[in-house]
């Protein structure tokens, strides 16, 4: 679904990040990345440089033409389950001290 929003280039971004996931030991090759976002080599290229720029992507250190995620958004996951998970303790604890007159 398009809008004046929206743009091709950062979805098809955000598409790649999502196609990484997952392959942080075996990495990704980027034909296999441009093949399923149905783009040119080029274009992924530009992408994974992009997100190499910002510490998101990384190619793998046996292999070169190989890429992953870099450890940026799995940091990003881990800080906001821990929250969540501090956000519920916090909850639970209200809720115990509000739920039975003793």
């Amino acid at each position: 679904m398009s809008s004046p929003y929206t743009s091709d280039q950062i979805q098809r971004l955000l598409r790649l990040v999502e196609l990484m996931a997952g392959n942080e030991i075996e990495g990704v090759e980027p034909n296999k990345l441009a093949t399923v976002l149905q783009t040119s080599k080029a274009d992924v290229t530009r992408l994974l440089a992009n997100l190499e720029q910002a510490d998101w992507a990384e190619r793998l250190p046996a292999n070169n033409k190989r890429w992953r995620l870099h450890k940026k958004p799995v940091q990003l996951c881990n800080t906001v389950d821990h929250n969540m998970k501090t956000v519920l303790r916090n909850l639970q604890i209200e809720h115990n001290n509000y739920s039975v007159l003793r």
